[in-house]
């Protein structure tokens, strides 16, 4: 997975196979908890928003499409809402788990370990096989990230 870093306020591209098993592990467990984190700010504000149209004076009165597009657009604003907190929030804990990786900047030069020296084979029941295409070196990263 590329992952996207800042370092003296410019961007920089780094892959989880660069890292450490376990580190590789707690960053696609971060970057994964959107989901969860989404569906419960979803439901969260989808009944909050039912009980105000259903409570509110003003809005006890409208049809039921216009409660319905109220509670609609507060389900699809907190799950938008909710995906951009949750990224910035773990923006920090990811860089911390990062320090030291290396880093390139651009993100067509990161190589992907697992797929640079070995490839699925097809043939032999979709397992990983050690003859690889001729690339035995990758190109060595000039920066290391640090964490600030």
């Amino acid at each position: 997975m590329y992952i996207s870093l800042s370092q003296n306020n410019q961007a920089w591209w780094t892959h989880t196979s660069l890292v450490p098993t376990e580190t590789q592990n707690k960053v696609v467990q971060l970057v994964n908890g959107v989901g969860s984190f989404q569906n419960k700010a979803s439901l969260i504000s989808t009944y909050l928003s039912l009980e105000a149209v259903n409570r509110i004076p003003g809005a006890k009165k409208l049809a039921i499409y216009f409660k319905a597009g109220i509670v609609g657009a507060v389900f699809f604003g907190s799950r938008i809402a909710a995906g951009s907190i949750y990224q910035s929030n773990i923006k920090g804990e990811i860089g911390k788990l990062l320090d030291g990786a290396p880093i390139w900047e651009n993100k067509f030069d990161v190589p992907e370990l697992d797929k640079k020296f070995f490839f699925i084979d097809d043939d032999n029941n979709f397992e990983p096989s050690l003859w690889h295409h001729g690339i035995n070196s990758i190109e060595k990263p000039k920066v290391f990230y640090k964490h600030e």
